[in-house]
């Protein structure tokens, strides 16, 4: 058993060190796509927004400021009860090429967001669309950089992790959860060639896409009472044979999620749990998931287990190598997409907090608790 357990833990390990190494190597060269010398093509960049009235300046003024100038920045007030609308309403005299647009009500059986990015799609006009949120920061060429490489490859919606912007070690490390899908999960040079459903992967923090793919989709109607708005948008997007990309974009913009521990362990769990599918083969790969992931949380300590039992040496080395290929692994993943390396060290921590918020959010799905977000319940 003691043999059985290490070599687990040791193709574990040897798995996520091939997968890293094989997906840095194909997102840097996304990362390196030269960006087209000028593009007249209009893009709308949609921002839903609730009570951003913190953020939305800062967002705003730098999509104004960006290199590729045919744009036109629409803001959903989405029923906010702070400040929001009027922030927006003075970026709307800065600049012709701002809109605010107040929220319709709440349609029955749509989430809040999602009715938020309907009426921004239908207020838009351009054939490019950028789905972004109020809490980010894009560098200059943010939009250039989105549209050459919607167009380089030939894709018909583009998404990719922000550099992350944390207050804390805490907040971090729940954050760098994200990190579980390049070390563990997609082979993204894969996916591009034969677009899987299941690997298919986006945050909402970043989306761009062709109009003619929401035309296809119909719109977000398809999706519409979804709480994981932005992955099922991407799996939609692969089931209709329109091409997905997932790119890194920390050099594009940054995206402070959460101003607190409490929040990003709330906000992440919901998602989590959103894009997990219900039914009972389901819930038995995700339980099988769940154990090997506590496997991963605890490894560090299996070599040492084995030790003091009088393991021999034979058993111990594929528990320790599969540890410490991990851990590079991790590391390597969480410097490509700036995290620290106190954080970076930190990857079981991560990785056991993962365990932590897919359970005790099934367990508000299981009791009818549901999540809270901004205001609103989410059943």
């Amino acid at each position: 058993m003691s043999m059985i357990l290490s070599l687990i833990v040791g193709i574990l390990g040897l798995y996520a060190f091939i997968l890293t190494l094989s997906n840095i190597r194909y997102l840097s060269g996304l990362q390196n796509t030269i960006l087209m010398e000028s593009s007249e093509e209009l893009v709308s960049v949609l921002i839903p927004a609730r009570n951003e009235e913190h953020t939305i300046g800062p967002c705003v003024r730098s999509l104004l400021a960006q290199n590729h100038t045919n744009l036109e920045i629409l803001i959903l007030d989405d029923g906010s009860d702070d400040d929001t609308a009027n922030v927006v309403r003075t970026l709307c005299l800065e600049d012709e090429r701002v809109r605010l647009i107040p929220g319709k009500p709440l349609k029955r059986g749509w989430r809040g967001k999602i009715f938020a990015m309907q009426q921004l799609y239908e207020e838009s006009r351009g054939d490019y669309l950028l789905f972004t949120d109020a809490d980010t920061v894009h560098n200059p060429d943010s939009v250039s950089y989105g549209l050459s490489l919607l167009k380089g490859h030939n894709a018909s919606m583009l998404s990719g992790y922000p550099k992350q912007v944390t207050r804390n070690l805490g907040i971090e490390l729940l954050v760098s959860a994200m990190l579980f899908n390049p070390t563990l999960y997609v082979p993204f040079r894969l996916q591009e060639r034969l677009q899987i459903p299941m690997f298919a992967m986006a945050i909402g923090q970043y989306m761009f896409l062709r109009r003619s793919a929401l035309v296809h989709m119909e719109g977000f109607s398809h999706i519409k009472s979804e709480i994981c708005d932005d992955v099922l948008l991407a799996r939609s997007c692969v089931k209709l044979r329109e091409k997905q990309l997932f790119a890194p974009m920390s050099e594009a913009l940054s995206c402070e999620m959460f101003p607190s521990i409490k929040e990003a362990f709330h906000g992440l769990e919901r998602s989590i749990n959103g894009v997990v599918k219900r039914g009972w083969l389901s819930t038995i790969l995700i339980l099988a998931i769940v154990l090997v992931l506590l496997l991963l949380s605890f490894s560090p300590l299996i070599p040492l287990y084995l030790a003091v039992t009088g393991e021999s040496l034979m058993t111990i080395v594929p528990s320790l190598a599969g540890t410490l290929l991990f851990l590079a692994a991790w590391v390597i993943n969480a410097r490509f997409f700036k995290f620290s390396f106190s954080s970076a060290f930190l990857a079981h921590i991560t990785v056991f907090s993962v365990v932590l918020m897919y359970l005790h959010g099934l367990f508000l799905v299981l009791t009818g608790r549901g999540f809270d977000w901004k205001g609103r319940k989410i059943s």
